[in-house]
């Protein structure tokens, strides 16, 4: 059976001497094989093969060296999520119930231990699984997608192809490794003779550090999601001319292309969920006024069924979701193919035909969307909040869809006492899958039909109670009179409260990025994004500032 690390390891054995990765130091491929190999004997001394073995790391050159020391021990991995919450990461180890956690202890350093949790009464045999990968699920509980070692050897096969890599060039390792997009960033250089260079956290936070990192790496492919491109371009980013982009995870917008093109050499709007591995089709665009998502990768396939659904077939499909027999038959049934009576995967998103052929996006069929390149479960938010013992219902809805940079969740709640809801979602829920506004209602509205009317729900959105704290301007002069007046015109206010909270007033990712710049022109010096994250009021930053002895 070929493996990525049969096919990395053949990449060895041509170019050993090559560079494969930048981090904090330059490695070959000779290195990265030698660090993988080692670390893949000593998880295969404490695993057997066919088991799955988490992956607890940050650090993206890590990541490469965990996968592949994984799959050369013949065991399946599993990347976690660092910036999920404990409650959430608690659910996902006891689904998965890993026989070995790899704890990155710095770069390119593992501990190995043992998970401490009893073995399920049917461990399952994943020998030809290469990697699971959580995704939200409907019910609260995030399902395991098994991904086959033929789907993603194919699927990087036909990336190399469409939109391509070849060797010699080089890729920006910046996605998370809960993302199945960081295999396209770091194993499919490995595959073809490239190279990547793994972003650091607090550069891919800071929008100013990682237009400097970009122009001093030159890569030849950056991949984002469209509000990573956003926040990048509010910040002033002038763009890689000599770069290709790839910008997937959620809708492509005509704006935001508009901003792009002019910004790289090539922009390509890729799509494909986590059943599909990583990217199913891809379309090069090269117009604003056209955006679709292209043509399929090779080796997939496509149906439209009569509802608009897409269906995928081919070898990149999962092998279904671990552990759940019956959401894998509802997801991937056998459908009618070219080839015959095939599986297929039931994406839910509906799509057209465009008259070039090409496949247009129509919306979702369904309860989940994307929202800054996240797939959530609408049903797993409101599940959440359900446990609260306080609420009795819930409904949470996507809020200004239709424009990303602002888009955002809005929560519904029929509650018994009030309580701290959001307090209650930190300790359950990533950032990314948490409401930025709670409103209680005596009781939801509801259809003829008796169900909840998500309708009348969304039109009735601007609701009351959730106003942005007004006071009167604060006092002039020096850095105070600066900070409050970059956080005035970034949130299109007439004055604010030096206590509010710069995202309860209406701040997200793309705005905290003109913010930053607002401050950094008027200032002189850069204000690191993460220091306006550590102190989200006017006061607040105001004191760092001056701790920091920026003049005044």
């Amino acid at each position: 059976m070929e493996t990525v690390w049969s096919v990395v390891q053949a990449q060895v054995e041509r170019t050993p001497g090559a560079v494969a990765a930048r981090a904090a130091q330059t490695y070959t491929y000779r290195d990265i094989a030698a660090l993988a190999g080692d670390l893949g004997e000593r998880i295969a001394a404490k695993a057997r093969p066919g088991s799955l073995v988490a992956l607890d790391a940050s650090n993206r050159f890590s990541g490469a060296v965990g996968i592949l020391a994984a799959n050369a021990a013949g065991c399946a991995v599993l990347p976690l999520d660092r910036q999920s919450p404990a409650a959430r990461r608690a659910r996902v180890l006891d689904d998965a119930r890993p026989a070995l956690l790899l704890r990155e202890l710095a770069e390119a350093e593992f501990a190995l231990e043992e998970s401490g949790l009893p073995s399920p009464p049917r461990q399952p045999d994943l020998g030809g699984i290469a990697y699971v990968l959580y995704t939200s699920g409907s019910t609260g509980q995030p399902k395991g997608v098994m991904v086959g070692h033929e789907a993603l050897v194919d699927r990087l096969a036909g990336l190399a192809e469409r939109p391509g890599l070849a060797a010699d060039e080089s890729v920006l390792a910046m996605a998370a490794l809960s993302f199945d997009i960081s295999l396209a960033e770091l194993l499919l250089p490995l595959t073809v003779g490239a190279s990547f260079t793994a972003v650091p956290e607090e550069t891919r936070a800071d929008p100013l550090a990682f237009a400097e990192l970009v122009a001093a790496a030159a890569p030849d492919v950056i991949q984002a999601t469209p509000s990573f491109w956003r926040m990048l371009t509010a910040s002033g980013w002038t763009g890689a001319p000599g770069a290709r982009l790839w910008t997937g995870g959620e809708s492509l917008t005509p704006s935001l292309a508009r901003e792009l093109l002019p910004r790289c050499s090539e922009l390509w709007n890729v799509y494909g969920p986590t059943e599909a591995t990583i990217w199913a089709t891809a379309a090069r665009i090269d117009s604003a006024e056209r955006i679709s998502l292209g043509e399929p990768l090779a080796g997939v396939g496509v149906l439209i069924d009569d509802s608009g659904e897409l269906q995928l077939h081919g070898t990149g499909l999962a092998h279904g979701y671990l552990n759940r027999e019956q959401q894998t038959a509802e997801r991937f049934p056998q459908g009618d193919t070219p080839d015959g009576r095939r599986r297929v995967y039931r994406t839910g998103d509906r799509v057209r035909w465009g008259p070039d052929r090409a496949l247009e996006f129509l919306g979702r069929l369904d309860n989940q969307i994307k929202l800054r390149g996240h797939r959530i479960e609408l049903g797993e938010v409101e599940a959440v909040l359900e446990e609260h013992p306080d609420v009795s219902q819930a409904v949470v809805l996507l809020q200004d869809a239709d424009r990303p940079e602002i888009a955002a969740l809005v929560a519904f709640v029929v509650q018994r006492a009030e309580a701290d809801l959001q307090g209650w979602l930190g300790d359950r829920l990533p950032a990314s899958h948490r409401p930025a506004r709670i409103a209680a209602l005596p009781e939801l509205p509801r259809t003829t039909a008796g169900k909840v009317d998500r309708i009348a729900l969304a039109v009735g959105l601007a609701f009351e109670g959730q106003a942005v704290p007004v006071a009167a301007s604060p006092a002039p002069g020096g850095v105070r009179a600066l900070v409050a007046e970059a956080w005035r015109q970034t949130l299109a206010l007439e004055s604010v409260d030096e206590d509010a909270n710069f995202f309860d007033a209406g701040g997200s990712s793309v705005l905290l990025s003109v913010l930053q710049k607002r401050l950094s022109d008027g200032l002189g010096v850069r204000v690191p994004i993460k220091e306006i994250f550590r102190n989200p009021t006017v006061a607040g930053l105001v004191d760092h500032i001056l701790r920091a002895k920026v003049p005044n």
